[in-house]
């Protein structure tokens, strides 16, 4: 489990961010015939790099806002402050599952 074995209560996060910089309410599923849904600027998205980013070849994946904030909400995490624009200080929360069944018991 990443609470207990990695980080603690406040976990800090740097990340590179591209696309879109805004977010949106996302619902919690979505039909299978829904497409138009990932044409949203705004939706959670990773980028694929496929060769190099910045002559790196270790940056595989660049998130938007969006998306680094749904990995950090979806891990069990919540976003307190935003210090820089790439900068995400965050605290544990409790996450619930879609059935809204709690995913632990904090």
């Amino acid at each position: 489990m990443l609470h207990a074995s990695a980080v603690g209560d406040l976990l800090v996060v740097q990340s590179l961010l591209r696309g879109d910089p805004e977010t949106m309410a996302v619902e919690p599923d979505y039909p299978f015939e829904e497409r138009e849904i990932f044409n949203e600027p705004a939706f959670p998205k990773l980028h694929f790099i496929e060769q190099r980013y910045a002559g790196d070849p270790t940056n595989w994946w660049v998130p938007n806002r969006a998306g680094l904030e749904a990995m950090l909400r979806s891990a069990g995490f919540r976003i307190e402050a935003r210090p820089e624009a790439e900068v995400f200080m965050c605290r544990r929360s409790r996450r619930v599952a879609s059935e809204g069944v709690p995913w632990s018991k904090r």
